[in-house]
This record gives C-alpha cells, sequence and structure tokens, in this order.
C-alpha cells in the first residue's frame, strides 16, 4: 500500500516527532491537537528539528523548507476524509484513545490504516472502537521519534498481514528499523526494560551500593545511561504507574520497589519536579564523568524502608548482572511465548534503548547455563522477581550454549 497523505493525532513530543518523520519521508501530513495553541506548540517544535538539520548539514534550507511545508495544523477533522493512515499519539489512557478512534473511523476513508502510538496499551481493545479491526495497528514509536530508530509494530487480534505489511514498509520509508512484536503488556522493550529499572531500586534500598556506582555499572555494561539516571529522566511517576501495569499482568516478576512508591507518594518525580534519585538544577548538564548532586531527602526515604537482608554484592562490588539478567530473563519469556523473533531482541534493545552490545549476546559470552544458574541464585536471595523462564531452563538443561544453536525462530524477523 502506498501512503500519500498522513494524519497525526496530538500535538506533543512525540506526535510532533512522528510527524516530521512522516513529512521528511515525502507524505503530507495533517497535525491535529484540541487547542491552537498546541498545535502551534508542536509546528514549532518540528521547525527546530528541521533547523537542527539544516545546521548538521543533513539538509539544504530548501529541503527543509519544501519538508516543513507538507505540514498543516488543525484543531478540527480537516482533511482527514482524504488520508491514507492516522497515527494516533494521544494520552496514554484507553478511554481518550477508544474515542479517538470511534470518532477516525467514522470520518476517515474505508481504505484508511489507522495506527496507535501506545507504549503499553491494548491495540486489539483499541481496534475494537473501529469497524475496521483489520486496518487497525501499533505502531510504537521511541522518543524522540524523528532520532530513535526503533518502531514495533503491533498486530490486534484481527489486523490483517497486509496491514502489518504496509505499516512495516512504511518505517523502511521513514528509514526506521520495524520489529514485529506480538502483542502483549508493555510489548518488547518497556516488557525488558523495566524489571532492570525496578531492580536498580531494590538493590539501592538495600543501602549497600550508591546510585552512582550503579549507574555507572550499568554504562560500563553498555547502555547509554544508568536506570537511576533514566528513571528521573523519564519521570519517576510514569515510571511508577507502568510498572504497577505490568506488575498486575505478569506477577511477581514486576513487584514495584516501596522505593519508586515513597518517590511518588512524595513528590520526588525526576527531572520535571527538580528532584528524583537525583537533584536536578533547571539548564544544568551533567558531563559524562560529572558527579551528581543526590537528592537531600533521599537518605530519608530509604531510612524509611525495611532493608532486604539478602546479598546484593560480593566481595563489596556491585553485580551489575543483578540488574542486566532480569531484563535478560525478561527477553527469554518474550521467546518463550513467541511475541518476538530471537533475532529481533538484540536490534531492538539497541534501537530503542541504545544497548551498545546485544542483550541475547550475554548468553553467547556466559552461555545459558551461567544465566539459569545465576538467575537461581538471585531467586533464593531475593524471591520471585528472579524466577527464570522454564524456556531458560530447558536450554541451559540441554546444554545449548546460546541462541546462535538454534534453528530460526518461528515469529519471521522483519527487518
Amino acid at each position: 500500500m502506498k501512503f500519500y497523505k498522513a494524519a497525526v493525532v496530538g500535538a506533543g513530543a512525540m506526535g510532533s516527532g512522528i510527524a516530521q518523520v512522516l513529512s521528511q519521508a515525502g507524505l503530507q501530513v495533517v497535525l491535529k491537537d484540541i487547542e491552537a495553541g498546541y498545535v502551534e506548540k508542536g509546528l514549532a517544535n518540528i521547525k527546530r528539528m528541521y533547523d537542527s538539520r539544516v545546521k548538521k548539514e543533513v539538509l539544504t534550507q530548501a529541503e527543509a523548507d519544501s519538508h516543513f511545508a507538507k505540514i498543516k495544523g488543525t484543531t478540527g477533522f480537516d482533511g482527514f476524509d482524504e488520508v491514507d493512515l492516522v497515527i494516533e499519539a494521544a494520552l496514554e489512557q484507553i478511554e481518550v484513545k477508544l474515542k479517538v478512534f470511534q470518532e477516525l473511523d467514522k470520518i476517515c476513508p474505508a481504505h484508511a490504516i489507522l495506527a496507535t502510538n501506545t507504549s503499553a496499551l491494548s491495540v486489539s481493545e483499541i481496534a475494537s472502537a473501529t469497524k475496521r479491526p483489520d486496518k487497525v495497528v501499533g505502531m510504537h514509536f521511541f522518543n524522540p521519534a524523528h532520532v530513535m530508530k526503533l518502531v514495533e509494530v503491533i498486530p490486534g487480534v484481527k489486523t490483517s498481514e497486509e496491514t502489518v505489511n504496509a505499516a512495516i514498509d512504511l518505517c523502511r520509508t521513514m528509514q526506521k528499523n520495524p520489529v514485529k512484536v506480538e502483542e502483549c503488556p508493555g510489548f518488547l522493550v518497556n516488557r525488558l526494560l523495566f524489571p532492570y529499572l525496578n531492580e536498580a531500586l531494590y538493590v539501592l534500598q538495600e543501602g549497600k551500593h550508591g546510585p552512582e556506582e550503579i549507574d555507572k555499572a550499568a554504562v560500563d555494561f553498555g547502555l547509554p545511561m544508568g536506570p537511576l539516571t533514566l528513571l528521573d529522566m523519564t519521570g519517576v511517576d510514569v515510571c511508577f504507574h507502568v510498572n504497577q501495569f505490568l506488575s498486575a499482568q505478569y506477577g511477581l516478576r514486576f513487584k514495584t520497589s516501596p522505593l519508586l512508591q515513597k518517590l511518588v507518594d512524595n513528590g520526588f518525580l525526576g527531572q520535571k519536579s527538580g528532584a528524583g534519585i537525583y537533584q536536578h538544577t533547571p539548564g544544568k548538564i551533567y558531563g559524562k564523568d560529572e558527579k551528581r548532586e543526590l537528592n537531600p531527602s533521599l537518605a530519608k526515604l530509604l531510612s524509611e524502608i525495611k532493608i532486604d537482608s539478602g546479598s546484593s554484592s560480593k566481595g563489596g562490588v556491585f553485580d551489575v548482572y543483578r540488574i542486566i539478567l532480569p531484563m535478560f530473563n525478561e527477553a527469554v519469556y518474550a521467546l518463550q511465548e513467541k511475541v518476538v523473533a530471537v533475532n529481533d531482541v538484540d536490534m531492538a534493545m539497541a534501537d530503542g534503548t541504545g544497548l551498545k552490545r546485544g542483550l541475547l549476546s550475554l548468553a553467547k559470552e556466559k552461555s545459558l547455563s551461567f544465566c539459569y544458574d545465576r538467575l537461581i541464585e538471585y531467586s533464593n536471595s531475593h524471591g520471585e522477581r528472579f524466577h527464570p523462564a522454564w524456556y531458560l531452563g530447558k536450554l541451559a538443561n540441554a546444554q545449548i550454549h546460546d541462541f546462535s544453536e538454534l534453528a530460526p525462530a518461528p515469529v519471521a524477523s522483519v527487518h
């Protein structure tokens, strides 16, 4: 299917980024929000993106002006009756999305594909608000959408193969890397990322390792920033709500850290509130190796939490596998459930989180038996959060060293 004109619902940071990418790919774009001020802010954001590309000599001024001219703002549904595609990037609330899709179904042409940028909500449920569930698909971009390469393409239970293939082709036209992910709570990257973030908080609340030590270990492993820095940047409240959702869906593996609850209850929401794990001064940008200032209230919050008696280190040195293996284990659960192809996991984590080394390559370096045995150790010390996937035990007990020894996964790779 060829796309000529698209609409984006929601002119915030994510929606404006998606609109920019679509326009640079050659599509005419309608950018909609509920208030003119939001639309104007979104258009100004896109203009800055294009100005930055001109400054970096990625585009000429004439090219940037031509692409930007393809975008029109609206507070109504002007032009929606001519679109081939809509990408919804509205509030992450199911009631809002159901209402939006019900309206889109009435207004948009019968051939138009309706995509949702939801990061966790059910694509199938969103599709149920329409009379065209076969043409509804998840297209989960990562923030900032104009920079990050990954797009998770998520079919609902009634999404047609034609729709999925059209979404994948569009991603490639936009110079994005699509990964097909079967629908599950959190999809792929967020599902894998949150056990890592959550476990870093459990380690911190035990009092044996400080935030900067934990963050440095993660960066040394290959991540662009540590979990606690990422927590503050994303928003402590956002992470809390996502983790609560995942915990309700998956159970004890995602049991929310008491420290995360404490931070939210005390209004320490990260950068946006001025303090989270760290103190944040407006306009202050830390260098790579510059020491960060801790939230002065953090010690008090930690003292109010009962410290876990389990050992979190060997010889006093922080064991980075304590936070990496929950992420690895969740990837194996996803493979066990045939959510994604083996070959797509490492690419998705690289493009979605900036992980410089393959997550599953950990097995190649250490062996599946090492990962399984270490998870059993952690499970004995810290409980069900570390319960290994049965698939991991199956492979380890079969003396499979790593995933490269397996036949191609039943879910086809799309890149």
